[in-house]
């Protein structure tokens, strides 16, 4: 009998672990949504609330074939990543335009206080894909809220490699 009761004790605490993880799964989703709309109503309040304080790391690197295609453009261009800030990103994102980020494969590891998000993304100026690749997150959970530390991210020119062209 106390094997039992022990055994179904375990199992109920697990499955209460597991309930609340999912519970912190759909705040970070939340984040992920909020990320994207905040791009397409250009609304940087929201925006920039989804970011830890500085220093936040924001890195992108250049695909191999995009590279190479640079440096056949300009063979002194050898540096095939670069850092910004994801202030510098927004504000990009106010220039005129339409601009959006769509997220294929979305994939969320996470406990009750640090999480990691990758998905697959392409990024399009007036429905036109620029750039795509693949986006890594890291977030904590800081004050009971989600945010983003770091962003780095894999890019692919479009205009030397269309998304179809994986």
């Amino acid at each position: 009998m106390k094997t039992i009761s022990l055994s179904i004790f375990i199992l109920m605490s697990h499955f209460a672990v597991a309930q609340h993880f999912t519970n912190e799964k759909k705040e970070i989703q939340r984040v992920v949504w909020q990320f994207k709309e905040s791009i397409i109503k250009k609304d940087s309040a929201t925006f920039n609330s989804l970011f830890h304080e500085n220093p936040v790391l924001w890195i992108g690197v250049v695909k191999n074939r995009s590279q190479q295609k640079r440096l056949e453009i300009n063979p002194s261009n050898r540096k095939n990543y670069f850092k910004d800030t994801y202030q510098n990103f927004f504000h990009y994102i106010m220039e005129k335009g339409r601009r959006e980020e769509k997220f294929d494969k979305i994939r969320i590891v996470n406990d009750d206080v640090i999480a990691s998000v990758n998905f697959d993304y392409s990024f399009r100026e007036e429905n036109i894909i620029t750039n795509w690749g693949s986006e890594y997150w890291h977030l904590i959970k800081a004050d009971g809220k989600w945010k983003i530390v770091s962003i780095i991210y894999s890019y692919e020119n479009a205009k030397f490699f269309p998304i179809n062209s994986r």
